[in-house]
C-alpha cells in the first residue's frame, strides 16, 4: 500500500505565492534532519533547512525523501521543510541573500551519503503495460 505525505506551503516573505496542499507519494523511509550541506559541482556550498512560522520565520525540520509524479514517472530525491517551504544560503554569506522555496529537488550529486543511508536508491519506476495494436 502507498503512503502519502500532505505538504503545503503559506504564501508569505519565504515563498511569496505558497504552494497549494499537494499529495505526496513517499517511496522510501525519511531523512530528517535540521540542515543539509549541498555542494555544487561548480564548488558553490549551500546550506538547506526547512522554513517555519510567520514573518520573519525561522528554521525547522528538514525532510527528504524519494517521490514521483506518476507511477511511470522517474523517482525524484525531494527536500520539504514546514509550512513555509524551504530556504538556501551561503553559510558565508549575508543572510539577506537567502533564497526561499517551496520545495528543493536534488539531483543524485547533490544528495549526501548520509541521506542516501536512510532513503537507499532510486526506486524503478512501475513498468509500463505493452502498447496492443488491433
Amino acid at each position: 500500500m502507498q503512503q502519502y505525505l500532505d505538504y503545503e506551503v503559506n504564501p508569505g516573505n519565504n515563498v511569496a505565492h505558497g504552494l497549494p496542499r499537494q499529495r505526496l507519494a513517499v517511496l522510501s523511509p525519511i531523512w530528517r534532519g535540521p540542515d543539509l550541506r549541498l555542494e555544487y559541482p561548480d564548488g558553490e556550498v549551500q546550506t538547506l533547512v526547512g522554513w517555519s512560522g510567520a514573518a520573519p520565520g525561522g528554521p525547522c525540520e528538514l525532510q527528504v525523501f524519494w517521490t514521483r509524479t506518476e507511477p511511470a514517472a522517474p523517482a525524484v530525491a525531494l527536500a520539504i521543510g514546514g509550512d513555509s517551504g524551504v530556504r538556501t544560503f551561503d553559510p558565508e554569506g549575508p543572510a539577506e541573500a537567502a533564497q526561499g522555496y517551496p520545495f528543493l529537488a536534488l539531483a543524485n550529486s547533490l544528495i549526501p551519503a548520509a541521506v542516501l543511508k536512510v532513503i537507499g536508491p532510486a526506486p524503478q519506476p512501475a513498468p509500463r503495460p505493452p502498447l496492443l495494436l488491433m
